[in-house]
């Protein structure tokens, strides 16, 4: 199916041959160009192979997307592969016998929502047990080991194992884990590392790993502190096992934060290897496995005690969230899963102080979505796994490029990452282009996605944060 005929019921259409207002500003005499960037594709040199696929997160809101078959929609018509759960929102063991090892469970609601997802034709991956800021969470009647802080790790991998037996009973093939969310609370909580932490967890997650993949061993169990340096050092050292890496990519760390900074960390943190963090490359590098790699959480900013950031939802959010998504295809991610998939504007207007519209990409006040979704529609219908990357370069930093071949058609990702005019001409396409254009033209409150035509010889004119996919077919 065409492009054009996938968005057709979500975009708006300015179809006419692109006229752009003149580049050339006359005032007084004086001529005053707007910067010109090159942009040239060379589709006959491949440079590699995509492995990307979107995802999204299913927190608190999990009940709302299952019983809404317009969310449900959206999530397909996206394409999104990948959908995260936290166990303890949809926990189905209403009491754990610590003696026995042994639980009552009621699956219920786990596989109602498992099935669901599965019928939009994406997968779950499941993060088993909870750590943030305020402690663990476990299932009820769990012991936790009082010199350790955790649960026993005989213990909780039975529980563990519990899930993977009861998806085997079923037939769900269900191939994705995560053990505990955000374990450097506990082992690195207020950047301070415990070294005798990090050791407790270890056994706790290679027990967990051992006993889950005695029921199937062709699941993939992770974790989302594995590329922290203090972490993998470690885990490399003294035996830590680990299928797949995965991070939580937040980039922004308070609201009163340039723009600037998030977008160049959108390029550069979990990807290349700083103080405090491994880049992927790196991380592969230094286990000697080319595991797989998937951002497991992602957005612009995960403060919300004041409220969101406004920006999540703005042409700046989407610009961020394009180059976040371009670098993973470029850096071999198999996954990036959006946090998270709605959230209620009218809520966060009336009970909270910053403005913000919660951190999902879909406001379930009204099933309407925010700009982060386009963004992921435009790159999820058209780039798909095993599809050739190609030869893509752009003389200026301002303008990010990402170009490949889907079927019969070269595909070239235009990000703006610069709140300024710039006027892009290309080298090595021909004939016609069509462009899906997310940019401020049209407000970030009543987001929709520009569509039209020009001639590859005409120049393009990008006003500011923006976003474009051009399509052409090969001939």
């Amino acid at each position: 199916m065409l492009l054009s005929s996938v968005l057709a019921l979500s975009i708006i259409s300015t179809s006419r041959s692109f006229q752009p207002p003149s580049n050339i500003i006359s005032t007084k005499g004086m001529v005053i160009y707007w910067p010109h960037v090159y942009v040239t594709v060379n589709a006959s040199k491949v440079i590699g192979i995509n492995n990307l696929s979107l995802g999204f997160m299913l927190d608190w809101e999990w009940k709302i997307w299952r019983d809404r078959t317009v969310l449900k929609q959206l999530a397909k018509d996206a394409n999104f592969r990948l959908i995260r759960l936290f166990s303890h929102r949809i926990e189905p063991c209403t009491n754990w016998d610590e003696s026995t090892r042994t639980g009552t469970f009621d699956w219920t609601n786990v596989d109602s929502i498992i099935r669901e997802i599965f019928g939009i034709g994406a997968e779950p991956l499941i993060c088993i047990g909870f750590c943030d800021s305020n402690g663990i969470i476990i299932p009820p009647g769990m012991a936790i080991n009082a010199t350790t802080g955790l649960p026993y790790p005989e213990s909780f991998a039975a529980y563990c194992a519990e899930w993977v037996k009861h998806f085997e009973q079923i037939q769900l093939p269900v191939k994705y884990y995560e053990v505990f969310n955000e374990p450097f609370f506990y082992f690195y909580k207020n950047w301070v590392y415990n070294e005798t932490k990090l050791g407790y967890f270890l056994n706790l997650f290679n027990k967990c790993y051992d006993e889950m993949h005695k029921v199937n061993p062709e699941i993939l169990i992770g974790n989302d502190a594995s590329l922290y340096r203090k972490f993998l050092d470690y885990w490399k050292t003294h035996g830590g096992k680990l299928d797949f890496f995965s991070f939580h990519k937040y980039d922004c760390d308070n609201l009163n934060m340039e723009d600037e900074i998030p977008l160049k960390r959108a390029e550069r943190r979990y990807f290349v290897t700083d103080s405090i963090f491994y880049g992927i490359r790196d991380a592969r590098q230094l286990l000697g496995a080319n595991l797989p790699a998937i951002a497991s959480e992602c957005n612009w900013a995960a403060t919300c005690a004041s409220g969101t950031d406004p920006r999540i939802q703005k042409v700046v959010g989407a610009t961020w969230l394009a180059l976040v998504l371009r670098t993973a295809v470029l850096e071999g991610v198999q996954y990036v899963t959006y946090y998270c998939f709605s959230s209620s504007k009218s809520w966060e207007v009336a009970n909270k102080p910053s403005g913000g519209f919660g951190f999902g990409m879909i406001n379930h006040d009204d099933n309407q979505p925010w700009y982060p979704y386009y963004v992921q529609k435009l790159i999820g219908t058209s780039l798909y796994p095993n599809d050739l990357l190609v030869e893509s370069t752009s003389s200026s930093n301002d303008i990010k490029v990402l170009s490949w071949i889907h079927e019969s058609k070269i595909n070239l990702l235009l990000i703006c990452k610069i709140n300024e005019t710039r006027v892009v001409t290309f080298h090595g396409l021909t004939g016609q282009l069509d462009f899906f254009r997310i940019d401020g033209n049209v407000s970030y409150l009543t987001p929709q996605v520009q569509t039209g035509q020009i001639d590859a010889d005409d120049p393009f004119i990008l006003d500011g944060y923006s976003v474009v996919l051009l399509t052409t077919t090969i001939m």
